[in-house]
C-alpha cells in the first residue's frame, strides 16, 4: 500500500469514527430529552437509561446507519481534498481516478465486513438489552396497556396441527379455553381441550387443567377426561406470540431457524422476519454504493457545507426508501428480498451515473 493509500484509508476511518461517535452523542441527547417524561411515568430513571439502554441503543443506531456515516465521512474528507486541490494534483501526477478510488473501496470493505459481523452476531445481543429496557420503561401508556393485555391465539403450528387459546397472558404464562386439533388431509382425527393452560418455563412443558381428549374413528369416538395433563409442544409462548422485535434479538443462525419454523406454520407475517434477515446483509453492502457516490459528489468544487447538505438529503431519501419498500413487502406487494434490494439498486444506478460522469 502506497503512502497516499495509507493516508486516505486512515483519514477516512478516523473521519468515520468521529462522525459516528458525534452522531451517537447527539442522538442520545435528543432521544433522552424526548423520552424523559415517559421514562418517569414508567418508574424509570435517567441513570438507568444511560447504563442499561443507551449503550445498546447506540450499537444498534451506529450499525444501522453506518452506510450513512460512511457517506458523510467520504463527502467531508474528499471535499476538503478537492477544495485544497489535492485531488487535482494527484490526477496531474498521472494517477488515474480509478486508482484513487482504491483506498476508498478498501475502507468500505473493512467497514462493511465489520458491520456484517456485528449485524449477524453482536447486534442481537445489544438488541436484547435495548428491547428489554424499552418495553419495561419506554412504551407509551396506550401501547403498554395493549402489550400487557391477554391475547387470543389462533395459529397453525404445522401443516396438520392447529391451536386456539383465549386470553393468553405472556406475563403470567396462563391461558383459558385451550384447543388443539390434528388433521390427516382434511379429516379431523384428534382434539384436545382444556379450561386452562399453563406454561412451565423451567421444564419447558405446558400443563392443562380440566381437560378432555377426543380421538375420532370411523365408527366411534374415544374420549378421555382428566384434571391434570402435561404436554410438550414444539413452541414457546414467545414463539407462539412473537414480539415485534423478536427477529432483532436473534443472531443470523437463530433467525434462519425461526423463519423456517414460521414458514411451516403458515405465518402470514413472515415477511417482517424475512426483511430483517435480508437487510442484515444488504444494508452493510450499501456502504460500497455510498462510498463511491460520496466520492463522486465531493469532486464538485463547491463548498464543503453544500456537499454535506446534499449528502444529508440523499441519506434521508435512502432511509425513506427503505421504510417504504419494507412496508410494501409486509403487505405482500413485493417479495422481501426485492424490498431490501430496490433502494440499493436505485442508488446504485445514481452512483454509476455520477461515477462515469466524473471519470469523463
Amino acid at each position: 500500500m502506497k503512502i497516499i493509500d495509507r493516508y486516505i484509508f486512515r483519514s477516512l476511518i478516523k473521519t468515520f469514527i468521529f462522525i459516528t461517535i458525534s452522531l451517537q452523542l447527539l442522538s442520545i441527547v435528543i432521544d433522552l430529552s424526548q423520552r424523559m417524561h415517559r421514562l418517569e411515568n414508567n418508574h424509570g430513571s435517567i441513570k438507568d437509561a444511560l447504563i442499561y439502554y443507551y449503550p445498546f441503543w447506540s450499537v444498534w443506531l451506529a450499525n444501522t446507519f453506518s452506510p450513512i456515516s460512511v457517506f458523510l465521512s467520504v463527502i467531508f474528507f474528499t471535499s476538503k481534498l478537492t477544495k485544497s486541490s489535492e485531488i487535482t494534483a494527484l490526477l496531474a501526477s498521472g494517477i488515474s481516478f480509478q486508482r484513487i478510488t482504491f483506498p476508498y473501496l478498501l475502507s468500505a470493505t473493512i467497514i462493511s465486513m465489520t458491520s456484517i459481523m456485528i449485524n449477524y452476531y453482536i447486534l442481537p445481543i445489544a438488541n436484547k438489552n435495548k428491547n428489554k429496557f424499552h418495553y419495561q420503561y419506554l412504551l407509551s401508556s396506550n401501547y403498554k396497556k395493549k402489550y400487557e393485555n391477554d391475547q387470543n391465539v389462533s395459529a397453525q403450528i404445522s401443516s396438520k396441527e392447529y391451536i386456539f387459546i383465549r386470553n393468553f397472558s405472556k406475563e403470567k404464562s396462563i391461558g383459558k379455553d385451550f384447543v388443539y386439533q390434528k388433521f390427516i388431509g382434511n379429516k379431523l382425527i384428534y382434539i384436545l381441550k382444556s379450561k386452562n393452560i399453563y406454561w412451565n418455563k423451567k421444564s419447558k412443558v405446558y400443563i392443562l387443567h380440566d381437560y378432555i381428549e377426543t380421538t375420532i374413528h370411523k365408527n366411534n369416538d374415544f374420549f378421555v377426561k382428566g384434571f391434570y395433563k402435561v404436554i410438550k409442544l414444539s413452541f414457546t409462548p414467545e414463539e407462539l406470540l412473537p414480539e415485534e422485535y423478536i427477529a432483532e434479538n436473534m443472531n443470523i443462525s437463530e433467525l434462519k431457524k425461526f423463519i423456517d419454523i414460521e414458514k411451516k406454520r403458515g405465518n402470514k407475517d413472515i415477511n417482517i422476519y424475512l426483511n430483517e434477515f435480508y437487510q442484515r446483509t444488504s444494508l452493510p453492502l450499501s456502504t460500497f454504493i455510498f462510498t463511491i457516490l460520496g466520492l463522486s459528489l465531493s469532486l464538485n468544487k463547491g463548498e464543503i457545507g453544500g456537499n454535506i447538505i446534499i449528502g444529508i438529503i440523499l441519506s434521508f431519501i435512502y432511509i425513506f426508501f427503505i421504510e417504504l419498500t419494507k412496508m410494501y413487502s409486509i403487505k405482500n406487494y413485493i417479495p422481501p428480498y426485492l424490498s431490501v434490494c430496490i433502494p440499493n439498486i436505485f442508488f446504485g444506478i445514481i452512483t454509476t451515473y455520477y461515477y462515469i460522469k466524473i471519470t469523463k
